[in-house]
């Protein structure tokens, strides 16, 4: 198969239930950049967060790109901009009011920092944080941002009921997204990691029945949703990824990625 681009999820995908990429995928993605094909990661995370899960494959920083926040969010390697969708600050302050007991956040995002609502809980966040390589500030009351992504975090028990909590109308202005159990995410609602592989795709022309996707879970639903695309689920999915997927390879822990380069891609 003639493939031009790999776009991959990150946690249940490429890395393993230990948060490290095996030697054996990381290998297959080598040599497919080596070949020329784009590897492009896929995430919720932010760019400094995706940096240090990518630091072992050593690609070029000015002629790779990331998709950060969900597709909120395109920029290369080396920090420069390529499509940003941020929140209003109508957004931020619609989430500010979302506040719950029990619920940690609301917590916000830039291209660089990590941000801590005022009234929000700080508990946790320097782990957080430090885990997507980030700096933590406070926000100042008042003070207009421009964030890209919000979310909140907790318990998968307490986040399943807030999420039921949530009106129409919040649903409506937000694209609301699972990142496993414990946090859910929030962009505008025009955000997805479809929209934005499908953006990246038009800027590199590549067409889309030359692209490969990896994925596990709801946030990845949208890209799995995308005509002509080749879609590869983890054996550790879920069902709807399963369901939308050309092919379903083995678990993120039994080098699921590299198993579906080497059937599949042309090298």
């Amino acid at each position: 198969m003639k493939i031009k681009l790999i776009a991959v999820d990150l946690d249940g995908t490429l890395l393993t239930s230990r948060k490290k990429v095996s030697e054996k995928t990381l290998e297959a993605l080598k040599k497919a950049r080596k070949n020329g094909i784009y590897v492009v990661p896929l995430s919720g995370r932010p760019l400094p967060g995706v940096l240090k899960v990518f630091e072992p494959f050593d690609f070029a920083p000015d002629d790779n790109y990331a998709i950060c926040y969900n597709g909120g969010l395109i920029q290369q390697l080396d920090g420069q901009v390529i499509y940003a969708n941020p929140l209003s600050h109508e957004n931020v302050q619609h989430m500010i009011a979302l506040k719950r007991k029990g619920i940690f956040g609301p917590y916000f995002m830039d291209t660089k920092d990590f941000y801590v609502a005022p009234g929000a809980s700080a508990f946790g966040v320097s782990f957080i944080a430090k885990a997507r390589n980030m700096g933590v500030k406070k926000m100042e009351p008042g003070k207009k941002y421009e964030f890209i992504k919000g979310e909140f975090v907790s318990l998968p028990s307490k986040m399943k009921k807030f999420r039921a909590s949530l009106s129409p109308e919040t649903e409506k202005e937000f694209n609301i997204s699972a990142s496993g159990g414990q946090c859910l995410e929030f962009n505008t609602p025009d955000v997805s990691k479809g929209a934005a592989l499908t953006q990246l795709l038009d800027l590199l022309n590549i067409p889309a029945n030359e692209a490969m996707v990896f994925g596990d879970n709801n946030n990845d639903l949208s890209d799995f949703e995308l005509p002509g695309v080749f879609k590869v689920a983890m054996g550790n999915a879920i069902p709807e990824i399963k369901e939308r997927a050309d092919y379903v390879t083995v678990s993120n822990n039994q080098d699921g990625i590299a198993q579906a380069i080497e059937k599949f891609v042309d090298l």
